[in-house]
């Protein structure tokens, strides 16, 4: 087990807690707020594959709590593109994984979607087009680590109601931090040191996306919104200052 002190053991704990609950919540900011924490006290190597293993687990979570949201009509798309995405990453991660490339595209995803000219097209893709969103979520997601960055301007659309918003969008994430396991133990990482460190956080997990959950069923779809496009903004916000300043 790789040691932690009981301070910094406490500290991701209640972010554990907190980001998992502001996922479920709103379904953006979590994962990139815990990834941002981590940072703090471990190496990008190693942050990677753990904030993977936690955020495969609050995700799934998320998606036990709103299963019945699910649309075929997204997922299987997606699933489709994701594995040639997933694959296509596990042969050039080690080559991109400490640059700014992937930020770099995510950040423009982003600003387009929250500031896309009108007479430009919008990201409300057709469900069938969610093959290019999974290629795309698949190959940028083993690189860049948080995922919801990604996906989250694909979910900009007056078609979903927030649940299917959360529901969707959880299980896409779940797909492919679950991928992460076997890719980076595929390129050498070893897991078992914390093992101990991932229960933990997870069971922190559990309890604050069930506060999440139960915070997404009293906001209404215009709050819900609003509350979703600040989140948005504020993490293109925070990759801008890490990218620029």
């Amino acid at each position: 087990m790789t040691y932690l002190g009981l301070m910094t053991m406490s500290i991701l704990v209640g972010f554990s807690f907190f980001t998992s609950a502001l996922s479920a919540a709103t379904g953006m900011g979590g994962g990139v707020l815990l990834f941002t924490v981590m940072t703090l006290y471990f190496p990008i190597n190693v942050i990677i594959p753990i904030h993977g293993v936690i955020q495969f687990f609050n995700n799934l979570l998320t998606l036990t709590f709103l299963k019945k949201h699910l649309k075929k009509s997204l997922m299987l798309p997606f699933i489709a593109g994701s594995i040639p995405g997933i694959l296509l990453a596990t042969f050039v991660v080690n080559k991109i994984i400490k640059t700014d490339a992937p930020q770099m595209i995510i950040l423009g995803l982003i600003t387009y979607s929250l500031f896309r000219p009108k007479r430009l097209p919008d990201l409300e893709l057709q469900h069938k087009n969610f093959i290019w969103v999974g290629l795309i979520t698949g190959f940028l997601g083993i690189i860049a680590g948080a995922i919801d960055p990604i996906l989250a301007p694909f979910f900009v659309r007056k078609d979903l109601n927030k649940e299917e918003v959360i529901a969707n969008k959880a299980a896409m994430q779940a797909i492919v931090h679950f991928a992460k396991i076997p890719v980076f133990i595929y390129l050498g990482f070893d897991y078992l040191p914390f093992i101990t460190f991932c229960l933990i956080t997870n069971l922190a997990c559990f309890f604050g996306t069930q506060f999440g959950i139960y915070m997404l069923q009293r906001m209404t779809e215009e709050v819900f919104l609003k509350v979703f496009k600040i989140a948005l903004s504020a993490t293109g916000l925070r990759m801008a200052y890490k990218l620029f300043f």
